[in-house]
């Protein structure tokens, strides 16, 4: 009797010992991605976020009136909320109201700020593309590439344009005084530029993506007719965000208005 009973406590105690390791390694179940969110401090005011044990950003510096362990918690928050309903794809970098941030769907998760930018030798372009991917990578899926159209969104852009990514250069010089193509006389101090396919009047935001500098300006031109180049910007456009120098940079190119 004593045997028999030693061999159900054994049976019990394996039992056990299974649905403990079953328990601990299913992942949380929601209705969009498996994921767990935590928050913790990894050093002095330096607090990481993770996802499902992987490291997607560290908050160092304070922004929008918030600690960096505020920003983290609110971070967090924000990421749970969306994990329920979305799933790794809905993950992208964004443009919002002129700030590279990573958004998930529709819904803002974290800003890249100048300082983080630095402090990881980086622009806030590159940036929100890298917490994008952490993001991503975390949840089983891939990693979006720059040169992946579609890969940068804008949650402030007209319908159906939205925001792409190229090359702008800009013109002026012996250009200055002509007739552009809607019939105006370009003027190189005035912010405007020139769009192969765009309709004129479009009031158009340009960021320089290595720099993060902005200007906006409207179509009144066609061009530029050298392939691998978007946009063609008036000179005082190309001073306004560091593009005379290097002649033709990367820009993140989004239509904001119609002009009408």
């Amino acid at each position: 009797m004593i045997s028999s009973l030693i061999r159900q406590v054994r049976c019990a105690g394996v039992w056990l010992v299974l649905v403990t390791v079953i328990i601990w390694t299913s992942p949380v179940e929601s209705e969009g991605a498996n994921s767990c969110v935590t928050v913790c401090q990894s050093r002095h005011d330096v607090w990481d976020v993770m996802v499902n044990g992987h490291i997607v950003l560290r908050m160092r510096y304070p922004n929008g009136g918030m600690s960096p362990a505020e920003r983290a918690d609110c971070i967090g928050e924000r990421l749970r909320e969306a994990f329920a309903q979305a799933s790794y794809e809905d993950i992208r970098p964004a443009v919002v109201r002129g700030s590279f941030v990573v958004v998930i769907g529709a819904r803002h998760i974290v800003t890249c700020d100048a300082e983080h930018a630095r402090a990881n030798n980086s622009s806030c372009y590159a940036l929100a593309l890298k917490w994008a991917n952490n993001m991503r990578l975390a949840l089983g899926g891939s990693a979006l590439d720059s040169c992946d159209k579609g890969h940068l969104v804008s949650l402030d852009a007209v319908h159906p344009y939205g925001i792409s990514v190229g090359r702008a250069s800009w013109y002026g010089g012996r250009w200055n005084g002509r007739l552009t193509a809607n019939g105006e006389i370009y003027d190189e101090r005035s912010l405007t530029a020139a769009h192969r396919t765009l309709p004129f009047g479009s009031i158009v935001r340009v960021t320089n993506l290595v720099c993060g500098k902005q200007v906006v300006v409207r179509i009144n031109n066609r061009g530029p007719y050298i392939a691998g180049r978007e946009i063609d910007l008036s000179r005082a456009a190309a001073e306004a965000i560091d593009l005379i120098g290097p002649g033709v940079v990367d820009v993140a190119v989004e239509v904001i208005g119609t002009g009408r």
